[in-house]
């Protein structure tokens, strides 16, 4: 099976998205060479200024990327899985998704910052491309993509690796804290879209845990054959195990 590559149109959510990005990005730019200020204090999120009354920062601090690469490589994955993911799920369970991988990976933030966790401020649209990742990986489990523009993999093992990275940067590099959220991020939405199923067929959390119960009855459930009766002592309790 070859990888395969395909491009959808973009979709107006992250059309708007993407201008947003780019508009901010370029504004930072240029006040930067100004010699002004820069906005990614203002914009990122951070526990400084939250507390110094930036309370808008948990929505903001997504749009502030601080590097070319960040603008280029978390716009193209906003571009070609994002879009799919909201032709398939229509705009507004998309863009539902979209707000919950946000304010979870700041509430997550705050959260780790709290405990005196380190890794510098929070910004970027990291956060909510990994939680695309796992979304595709789920919906698209088979399709054949390439890691690194090399290494062909299904979707779901080409997710598993960026959360291995994710694991491994943030328990070993400087900017821990940033890379657990993005790993916080990935997890989130893998137990949503799990619980959004869950309830879209009508179960229960009760239900899986009872069915679970019940599959685990049938594993140790043992049927002794005719042969074995006939050769066994008639006290042996196996007969009705």
């Amino acid at each position: 099976m070859q990888a395969q590559m395909y491009v959808p149109p973009l979709s107006k959510i992250n059309k708007m998205i993407i201008i947003v990005t780019v508009a901010v990005f370029l504004l930072n730019s240029i006040l930067g060479l100004a010699g002004k200020m820069s906005l990614v204090p203002w914009l990122g999120l951070s526990w400084a200024g939250l507390s110094g009354g930036l309370v808008y920062q948990p929505l903001t601090f997504v749009f502030m990327e601080s590097s070319l690469m960040g603008v280029l490589f978390n716009c193209l994955l906003i571009w070609f899985i994002g879009s799919e993911l909201e032709q398939k799920w229509g705009p507004i369970f998309y863009l539902k998704y979209l707000v919950l991988s946000v304010l979870a990976s700041a509430c997550v933030y705050v959260a780790l910052s709290l405990t005196g966790v380190t890794g510098g401020l929070l910004a970027g649209l990291g956060g909510v491309t990994y939680s695309l990742l796992v979304a595709y990986g789920l919906l698209f489990s088979d399709r054949m993509l390439t890691f690194m523009l090399i290494f062909p993999m299904k979707a779901k093992y080409f997710c598993m690796v960026l959360a291995g990275m994710q694991l491994y940067l943030g328990v070993f590099s400087g900017g821990g804290l940033v890379s657990l959220v993005h790993l916080s991020a990935m997890i989130f939405g893998f137990i949503y879209l799990k619980w959004a199923s869950m309830k879209a067929r009508g179960v229960t959390l009760s239900d899986v845990m009872e069915k679970k119960r019940r599959n685990k009855q049938k594993r140790s459930l043992y049927i002794v054959p005719d042969e074995e009766k006939d050769k066994a002592d008639p006290k042996d309790p196996r007969f009705w195990q």
